[in-house]
């Protein structure tokens, strides 16, 4: 039982994606950084990595719900004939009791903010602070549309969007992170949505969305500005970008996950020690990443509901660990350890 590779997996992945693409992250699994397991049982594909013998996935398999455990079983098996420890990173709950009656533990990585969008509006005491923010960007001439990166101005746009996101990169002194982060995929855009913020004719921001189709939803993907785009450009960049996809008849939005958020408030039984450790890196980890500010800037948008996210595993010892830092940060412990010792990381959201 061997994972079908490129070139015949892209047009398959989309029509399983079209179908049962239910995990928010689910339309990465057309991105390079992922392999593909593809399932003989049930209509259905697994994205995955291997990083040392480790197949961490990408959610869970991306099928009918009803057929998760057809799925599942049939990519253990795949693992225990590769000789790969099974790693399930960032499902959703729903997945979770199918796991867990195979002997999986699972440990809550974050929550992640949904706004129905026939609800979302401006108004209220608790918008105040996101409509304020917005029309200082709009008196300071800031506009927002959506863009189509194959349209004819692209060649005036596209680089645009790239320096951002170089500049964005650069500015924090990060790599651009992968597996549960997209890429801006200009010359093969798919099925994303970009919305752009503009000053004039220079671009001064831009999100990226896709698609989440069994759920008539969109995943905010990249979200990312110029150091000199005026106050409030991304609060009315995201607002504004909302009522365009309501308009559009999109349903559903998600902001992405905000890692390590209420990792100790779970509902399922998971280990209070590791859940502990999460939760006092959260605390301490300030300098490397500010949880509590992502956190803080997507509640501030009033989200209708949150979902939890986990990581569902049978060891979690430093093989996996180095798995999930390798498909993460594209680097392994060794080195990231190296590099926060002899050059702090400082993540800055924003």
């Amino acid at each position: 039982m061997n994972p079908v590779r490129e070139p015949f997996s892209n047009e398959t992945i989309r029509i399983i994606l079209s179908n049962y693409g239910f995990n928010s992250t689910s339309y990465l699994a057309l991105e390079s950084d992922k392999k593909h397991f593809f399932h003989q049982k049930v209509f259905a594909v697994t994205a995955y990595a291997n990083f040392n013998k480790v197949a961490i996935t990408a959610g869970e398999p991306i099928c009918p719900r009803d057929a998760l455990g057809i799925a599942i079983d049939e990519f253990l098996e795949f693992t225990q004939q590769q000789r790969l420890q099974p790693l399930f990173f960032e499902v959703t709950e729903s997945v979770t009791p199918v796991l867990q009656q195979r002997g999986f533990h699972l440990l809550k990585l974050g929550e992640e903010p949904f706004f129905e969008l026939d609800k979302f509006t401006l108004k209220g005491n608790k918008m105040a602070n996101v409509r304020s923010s917005g029309k200082t960007a709009q008196k300071r001439g800031v506009k927002v549309r959506e863009y189509y990166p194959t349209d004819p101005e692209a060649l005036l746009i596209n680089p645009q969007l790239e320096a951002i996101s170089h500049q964005w990169l650069e500015t924090r002194g990060i790599s651009e992170l992968s597996f549960t982060l997209g890429t801006l995929s200009l010359d093969q855009p798919g099925d994303r949505r970009y919305f752009i913020a503009e000053q004039g004719n220079k671009v001064v921001a831009f999100l990226t969305y896709s698609p989440i189709y069994a759920r008539q939803g969109v995943y905010l993907d990249l979200m990312r500005r110029s150091d000199d785009a005026p106050t409030g450009t991304m609060d009315l960049l995201l607002s504004e970008s909302f009522q365009l996809l309501h308009k559009a008849g999109v349903k559903l939005v998600t902001m992405g996950m905000s890692p390590l958020a209420n990792v100790q408030n779970c509902s399922i039984n998971q280990s209070k020690h590791l859940a502990w450790l999460l939760y006092k890196f959260s605390v301490y980890g300030k300098s490397f990443y500010h949880f509590e500010q992502m956190h803080g800037f997507k509640r501030k948008f009033q989200p209708h509901f949150w979902e939890s996210k986990y990581l569902a595993y049978r060891s979690l010892g430093f093989r996996e660990m180095d798995a999930i830092m390798s498909a993460l940060l594209r680097q392994n412990i060794s080195r990231l350890v190296w590099q926060i010792l002899n050059q702090p990381i400082y993540f800055k959201f924003l």
